[in-house]
């Protein structure tokens, strides 16, 4: 999978002479022993796509009846096709699907492409999660249990309700990249508000372990305040049994922990590369 998100897209086909994506359904069937990638989500896809930023359209065959197309501009949504749907009900009919077969291909002319989706990724991905949780749980727009809830919702500050959901979609999103450049290296990682004293994201680690870390980081800021000049920086890094290594970074308003193997994964590539990947890919999202 890695090698087929490059800049470069190695998989994007030769459509040099094709202006449009126009297929027919006996067309989609001839050609899916062409196509390269198969047995993935839709949404998870996506999500790669923005995080490399790339320029492409991407054909989704989910089966005879169901299958369309995204546009992406610099690892935007600009539109999308399913069928009759388009724009954003595309996007969402198109978001929930599994074990879809996917093609790439290279946009010729940005210009051309009309934007019919206006809101990010990663709220659409929320709302389809919300979606599917409802179906799951047999519900509907007219059920008491959605107005009660809807009740409950208006006691609170929308705004800062969607602010937070939306911040820990981001949070939980620079996680994953960590864990998929890391690997088997990574044993646990968390991001904590600092303020709050709250987990923003995490993986593989406890509540109360999370939690633990910020009390520590506060315990030896007031050690060498209270008895010396010296003043804890933005980092620090300790040496655990078992060949781990716990790398503690305070970065804006969070707390960023990361529990890793150093027999599989060096502090330098750590520091030098993974690191600064991570935080660059959450500076540049546009949310």
């Amino acid at each position: 999978m890695e090698g087929a998100v490059k800049k470069d897209f190695k998989l994007v086909a030769d459509n040099e002479h094709v202006d449009a994506v126009s297929r027919t359904e006996a067309g989609m069937k001839d050609e899916l022993q062409r196509w390269p990638l198969f047995g993935l989500s839709v949404g998870s896809f996506l999500q790669v796509i923005a995080m490399e930023q790339q320029t492409c359209i991407m054909e989704v065959y989910h089966d005879a009846d169901h299958w369309g197309h995204f546009h992406i501009i610099e690892g935007a949504l600009y539109d999308a096709i399913c069928g009759a749907l388009r724009g954003e009900d595309a996007a969402m009919e198109m978001i929930s699907w599994e074990n879809v077969r996917l093609n790439i291909k290279q946009i010729l002319a940005t210009s051309k492409v009309e934007r019919t989706i206006e809101k990010n990724l990663m709220l659409l991905l929320m709302e389809s999660t919300r979606r599917s949780d409802e179906v799951h749980h047999g519900r509907t727009n007219g059920d008491m249990e959605d107005n009660e809830e809807l009740e409950e919702l208006g006691e609170l500050d929308d705004m800062d309700v969607i602010a937070d959901d939306v911040e820990r979609a981001k949070l939980e999103a620079c996680l994953n990249i960590l864990g998929r450049d890391m690997g088997g290296a990574l044993s646990m990682a968390s991001i904590a508000s600092v303020q709050e004293g709250k987990m923003m994201a995490s993986f593989n680690t406890p509540h109360q372990t999370a939690e633990s870390f910020l009390r520590l980081t506060q315990y030896l800021k007031k050690a060498f305040t209270a008895h010396t000049s010296v003043h804890l920086g933005d980092h620090y890094i300790m040496d655990l049994k078992g060949q781990l290594t716990l790398v503690v970074l305070i970065f804006g308003e969070y707390q960023w922990c990361v529990v890793f193997d150093n027999s599989k994964c060096t502090l330098g590539l750590f520091r030098n590369i993974i690191m600064p990947k991570v935080v660059k890919t959450y500076n540049e999202m546009n949310i």
